[in-house]
């Protein structure tokens, strides 16, 4: 796989950055790795667009890619006119699908990145911690 955020420094330093870090009325789903507003955001491995919208009070600007390895991998927060996706596309590992924002309910620019397995949001789907993946991707393991 391909490290989701590209061509700029980016951090996941932090408890609060982490998978199952306690939010407001809910526990975080994902990893999130803090980035420069505009930052490309590259699919990690091939796949198809499952899904985009956006949700202002959460998510914010998001997509859905169910990846070839079977899992569904979820990317939010992105900035407005940037999505390069839609649903039914096919990706390829590396391809640019949007920039890094703070859509939604975020306090900074971000990308908020969730790996399911199951489905995303499917009966038995759930999220996993994505923080080995993303690590194993950026080198550091």
């Amino acid at each position: 796989g391909i490290f989701p955020v590209t061509g700029h420094a980016w951090s996941m330093d932090g408890a609060d950055l982490r998978f199952g870090a306690k939010r407001d009325g809910h526990v975080h789903e994902g990893q999130d790795i803090l980035a420069p507003e505009g930052t490309p955001i590259v699919a990690p491995l091939g796949g198809t667009v499952l899904w985009s919208a956006n949700q202002p009070s959460g998510a914010g600007i998001y997509v859905v890619i169910h990846g070839s390895d079977g899992r569904d991998y979820v990317f939010m927060h992105i900035r407005p006119k940037t999505l390069l996706v839609s649903p039914d596309d096919v990706v390829t590992a590396g391809e640019r699908i949007a920039e890094v924002g703070h859509t939604g309910d975020a306090s900074g620019p971000h990308l908020h990145f969730e790996i399911w397995v199951g489905g995303w949001y499917q009966k038995g789907g759930r999220p996993i911690d994505p923080l080995p993946d993303l690590q194993h991707w950026a080198g550091l393991d």
